[in-house]
């Protein structure tokens, strides 16, 4: 998945499905976090990952605040933490903490692009939690992760569900970032992400299938194509194939994870890449029930007159609603 699209669709929700997380994916954000930087490699970090039928889970949850009791339904809880004795100090800057945070970005965003929802927590009871895991007295526990699959808001107490429901917002860069000295902000230029994305529903057929029982990988394609002129005729108002005169000068995909027959598909794209004659879409075909990303895909369409055989300009009102859903 782009980074930065990672970035934005990583949230700390709270509403979770009772669907089990597959261990491989566990395993897969365990060695994200393993490969993070390290000041002088001392590889400080440590995780305890309790799934929700081993025998330590009911101690591990009563350790939560009652803040956090929505945490019970996650398929997977990890406690992350650190070694103290382990990690670097200099003058009187302790890296363990540096390194720990380092460690459990890379988990976090390993999860989300595996399609995972996870929401660490501060919110829990040290002593509990140490009895619960037999933790040593050298390890010092930092963050409590809930791990698992996107739920449905509507099983949530109002209280918490409203937490949910507020918008995700950051400071400004100017206000923490500084050019050259302190107090001197750094000068923001680049838009933060999209203005619009298009979303619209894919409905999958028998025919679309292979004899593996998944979506064959060129129909992917095909929703790709579904996706564009959906858009173009909900928001170009485009209604026969001339007022589409465009060409596909590129098409690639990153097949993620299988599309089944029983799957909910919808797809999400957006625009980058603008230039006089073309401009690139980007797509993720995604689950909009858990968040699973199926495909990751681009495409660029190249104006072209077909009667003159020669790429043409953008006309301005396509360009317009390009713009509207430009990121940089």
């Amino acid at each position: 998945m782009d980074f930065k699209r990672l970035i934005d669709i990583r949230r700390s929700l709270r509403a979770y499905s009772s669907r089990p997380v597959e261990r491989d994916k566990i395993e897969r954000m365990l060695d994200a976090a393993r490969w993070s930087p390290s000041c002088a490699n001392r590889q400080p970090w440590r995780f305890v990952v309790v799934e929700r039928d081993a025998p330590e889970r009911p101690a591990l949850e009563d350790a939560l605040d009652a803040g956090n009791s929505w945490a019970r339904r996650a398929p997977v809880l990890i406690v992350a933490g650190a070694v103290p004795s382990e990690g670097l100090v200099i003058e009187s800057r302790e890296y363990v903490l540096v390194d720990a945070g380092l460690a459990l970005m890379s988990l976090i965003y390993s999860g989300a692009d595996q399609g995972l929802l996870l929401h660490p927590m501060a919110g829990w009871k040290e002593a509990p939690l140490r009895a619960a895991l037999g933790l040593p007295d050298s390890f010092a526990p930092l963050v409590v992760v809930a791990v698992g699959y996107k739920g449905n808001p509507e099983e949530l107490d109002e209280v918490t569900r409203k937490k949910d429901e507020n918008p995700s917002t950051r400071k400004p860069l100017p206000d923490i970032a500084f050019e050259n000295r302190w107090g001197v902000p750094y000068p923001a230029k680049l838009s933060s992400s999209p203005a619009k994305v298009f979303e619209t529903d894919i409905q999958l057929r028998f025919r679309d299938t292979d004899a593996m029982g998944h979506v064959n990988n060129a129909t992917v394609v095909s929703y790709l194509e579904v996706g564009r002129i959906r858009f173009l005729v909900e928001l170009f108002g485009a209604r026969e194939v001339r007022d589409i005169p465009f060409i596909i000068a590129e098409v690639s995909c990153r097949y993620r994870t299988p599309i089944f027959l029983h799957d909910q598909v919808r797809i999400r794209m957006w625009i980058t890449d603008i230039s006089r004659s073309s401009y690139r879409f980007r797509y993720e075909i995604f689950d909009p029930n858990d968040g699973r990303i199926f495909v990751e895909a681009e495409t660029v369409q190249v104006m072209y007159d077909y009667e003159a055989k020669r790429p043409i300009p953008l006309p301005s009102a396509l360009l317009d609603v390009v713009r509207e859903y430009a990121a940089e």
